[in-house]
């Protein structure tokens, strides 16, 4: 049987995949997954991709591109390649893709195709010369080992342009079922008192893990400096920030507004989007930010960082307001104006959802069958 190989550094990443997953399933391909499958419990395999029966092989990949745990990685990786002759590679996150592309060369001799899919480069327009400097070298030298590139924001598309892949392509993102999210039947009023909400609260909400790359905090912070009372924040997701973020919002006084709801389930994520007035993503770096689409699918508009992939759907003054993500008076004003501002926010919850389109899962799909037939040069292929 013909082969795949999914590469990440952490296995919950994969859960992106699905989608790709089943494409190359009913193509006739194994599933193959190589990732760190030991590292925080937030991030490991929730069984979510068993019923496509995967072979899980663990790689110590450490998620610091200067781990020393990234010498084993590569050594595992090029064992594991030699030994199943993979037809097909597509590997994902800036760690586990340059480790694994590293680790493929012999094997891109031998026919092996290899596809990187970038989730948002470090280097853009907004990142400071450092990091250009770090990560632009790298990927661009990885590029000569790959026959295709993926980028999911138009930003890191057009930075790839001068990449020495062969293949480079555009997707919107790992695709967003925006019918299943439009059409969910919520009880609004149940699912506030669940998360201790008042029915009357203008609730804003976040779902991300709790980092400093989520910057978390600069919502706390805007909502502190506002001056309207019922304004509340949700925050769904887990990380080591958690303490941080529960002192910040006691020291601002407005620990009875922010509610840390923990890790959800992503069905419950979906109905709360219905039960939210406005979604937040206030991010320092984000590739895309899959959240925000499912937000704007549910009807609900963004206050969000005006920066890389986020300005792909966040379009200012048409599905919400675009901040600068260090800047806590732009954030709190935009909060405030779609609390006040009921015929702009309004048109903003219309917009948001006709956006969402654009990045439905039934494009992003076609799109990945096409980029996998061109690497592959199959004629025919089960649909789904």
């Amino acid at each position: 049987m013909k082969k795949v190989l999914f590469v990440a550094t952490v296995f919950k990443f994969l859960n992106f995949e699905e989608s790709d997953m089943n494409i190359l399933k009913n193509m006739g391909y194994e599933i193959h997954t190589a990732t760190n499958m030991q590292e925080s419990e937030w991030l490991r395999d929730d069984g979510k991709l068993d019923y496509l029966q995967l072979q899980k092989h663990q790689i110590n990949f450490g998620r610091n591109p200067f781990s020393r745990r990234n010498i084993m990685a590569y050594k595992q990786l090029k064992k594991l390649i030699n030994h199943e002759k993979f037809e097909l590679i597509h590997c994902h996150t800036p760690v586990a893709g340059t480790i694994t592309r590293l680790a493929a060369r012999k094997a891109r001799k031998r026919g092996t195709k290899i596809v990187y899919t970038s989730h948002g480069f470090h280097f853009h327009k907004t990142s400071s010369k450092k990091n250009w400097i770090l990560f632009y070298p790298i990927e661009f030298i990885m590029s000569y080992f790959t026959d295709m590139i993926i980028t999911i924001n138009k930003e890191d598309y057009h930075v790839i342009q001068k990449f020495k892949a062969k293949e480079k392509r555009y997707i919107p993102g790992v695709g967003v079922d925006v019918e299943h999210i439009a059409n969910l039947k919520v009880n609004k009023n149940e699912l506030r008192k669940e998360f201790n909400l008042p029915q009357d609260a203008f609730v804003v909400m976040s779902v991300g893990e709790l980092s400093v790359r989520k910057n978390h905090e600069m919502i706390i912070n805007a909502i502190s400096k506002s001056n309207k009372k019922n304004i509340y924040y949700l925050i769904c997701g887990t990380g080591d920030r958690r303490d941080y973020l529960e002192r910040l919002a006691k020291e601002k006084n407005v620990s009875e507004k922010i509610i840390f709801a923990g890790q959800q389930p992503h069905e419950q994520i979906l109905r709360l989007e219905h039960a939210i007035d406005l979604g937040a993503l206030p991010s320092l770096i984000e590739g895309l930010g899959l959240a925000g689409i499912e937000t704007l699918a549910a009807g609900k508009p963004m206050v969000a960082s005006g920066i890389h992939g986020i300005n792909d759907y966040v379009i200012d003054g048409q599905t919400g307001i675009c901040c600068n993500p260090k800047n806590e008076n732009e954030f709190c004003d935009a909060i405030e104006q779609m609390v006040d501002d009921r015929k702009y926010y309004m048109k903003c919850c219309k917009e948001a959802q006709k956006k969402a389109y654009e990045f439905d899962i039934t494009k992003t799909r076609e799109l990945m069958r096409a980029n996998y037939k061109c690497l592959i040069k199959e004629d025919t292929y089960a649909m789904e």
